[in-house]
């Protein structure tokens, strides 16, 4: 039983005529009459009499367009709602971001976004970059905000912030005094980083690597507000994101040190399925992402090469 085979059902119902039928839906009535056959044959039942060219529904044919008639409303009502740019009451999506991303970079976006689709149900998921590229390939997100470089054939990305990793001790640390520190004194202090599979961690990693230095003890975790905290009553020091310690340097709870020969950034970015269509909705808070950080044209770029 297909979608035509229910349209031709009803309109051979309300025009008691198969040729009437044909007109109303610009077919042929041989098409309108080898459809109704095969919708027959398929279900083991007559749906109408046949007499001359008058035709009647069978009590078989009745029951069937009761339940014909329900499919072709919830038809008419999908593609009226699928033409709309308003979404129903409590439709909505899901997208990922870091922490960072969240926290420092989203909030005025959300709060307009919210403000202009209040029918809108977000759910955000806040995890490690890995975390959410995984949610985004097995399609449990439509768009995650990611830290780079992050390549995977299946993804595409838009670098939208550059974001520096500086140094920061505690404001009575004694690296806190000094204008500028060597790598190996820092690989020497107790060392809070981040996990070993985050895209920040591997950036120090590689830098370390190629300075030919490893870090003694090493605290791993997954917070950067969390690292904030201990690097500020004392534990440890760390390569943070400018943007996660930036108000504790203005109170002056951390001190960025400067290390000789050696900096750090990472690039914050959006991430989504290559080919992914994206509705209004969606392509509204995108787009608000994009004006307030930059690479819109490459993301309209990638757009009209899949709007096809």
């Amino acid at each position: 039983m297909t979608l035509h085979h229910l349209q031709y059902l009803l309109a051979v119902a309300r025009t008691g005529s198969f040729s009437r039928a044909a007109e109303e839906m610009h077919v042929t009535q041989p098409t309108v009459s080898a459809g109704i056959g095969e919708l027959e044959k398929g279900l083991g039942v007559r749906l109408f009499n046949r007499s001359g060219r008058q035709v009647s529904l069978t009590m078989e044919g009745r029951t069937l367009v009761k339940y014909g008639m329900q499919v072709q409303d919830l038809v008419d009502e999908a593609t009226h709602h699928l033409n709309r740019r308003d979404v129903l009451p409590g439709e909505g999506f899901q997208f990922g971001a870091i922490d960072a991303a969240v926290t420092y970079l989203l909030p005025d976006i959300l709060k307009d976004y919210m403000r202009d689709y209040p029918e809108v149900s977000l759910s955000v998921q806040v995890e490690p970059t890995r975390y959410l590229v995984e949610d985004l390939l097995w399609n449990r997100s439509e768009f995650a905000v990611i830290s780079l470089p992050f390549e995977h054939e299946r993804l595409e990305t838009v670098s939208i912030y550059r974001d520096s990793m500086p140094l920061v001790v505690g404001a009575n640390h004694g690296f806190a005094k000094r204008k500028r520190v060597t790598l190996a004194e820092v690989v020497k202090e107790p060392l809070i980083l981040f996990h070993a599979d985050s895209v920040s961690r591997k950036v120090v990693d590689e830098r370390f690597a190629e300075a030919g230095v490893s870090p003694g003890v090493v605290m791993e975790m997954r917070s950067p507000e969390a690292m904030r905290k201990l690097v500020e009553v004392g534990v440890g020091i760390s390569f943070l994101p400018h943007l996660a310690v930036q108000e504790s340097l203005e109170s002056e709870l951390l001190t960025e040190v400067k290390v000789a020969g050696i900096s750090f950034s990472r690039e914050i970015g959006v991430a989504w399925r290559r080919g992914r269509y994206f509705g209004p909705a969606i392509r509204y808070l995108l787009e608000a992402i994009f004006e307030a950080y930059g690479g819109k044209e490459k993301w309209e770029k990638s757009q009209g090469n899949t709007s096809g």
